[in-house]
């Protein structure tokens, strides 16, 4: 699965190069779980809230016993809800904190809004 549309939306500046490397690497290993599980899912756009919840309830705590590598993961799932303009009522579905909720400390990797996204 291409992840070029989606890492072109992603503003990484404010991260140092091995934390970019670390989330496209988990970026890309959410999608190939998701693709293997679901080979119809070919393209990131195609991505539904069952394919998401597949991997966080069945994929995440089969494979990771850290609580720390789950939460990264599920980060670096919401960059990928959040990149392709999914509503933000996914996370909240997901389990994940929403951005209309208040306190913590505010990311530092932003999502570029812009009409060319599927140019």
């Amino acid at each position: 699965m291409q992840l070029d549309n989606i890492l072109r939306r992603l503003d990484f500046s404010a991260l140092s190069e091995t934390e970019r490397k670390r989330y496209i690497n988990r970026m890309i290993r959410i999608v190939s779980v998701i693709e293997a599980q679901f080979p119809h899912v070919t393209r990131p756009e195609q991505i539904k809230l069952k394919n998401c919840q597949f991997f966080r309830n069945v994929w995440l705590p089969a494979h990771s016993s850290s609580d720390a590598t789950k939460s990264e993961y599920m980060r670096a799932l919401g960059l990928i809800i959040r990149a392709t303009g999914r509503p933000e009522t996914w996370m909240g579905a997901l389990g994940g904190k929403t951005s209309t909720e208040q306190g913590g400390r505010p990311t530092k990797i932003g999502v570029k809004q812009s009409k060319k996204f599927y140019r």
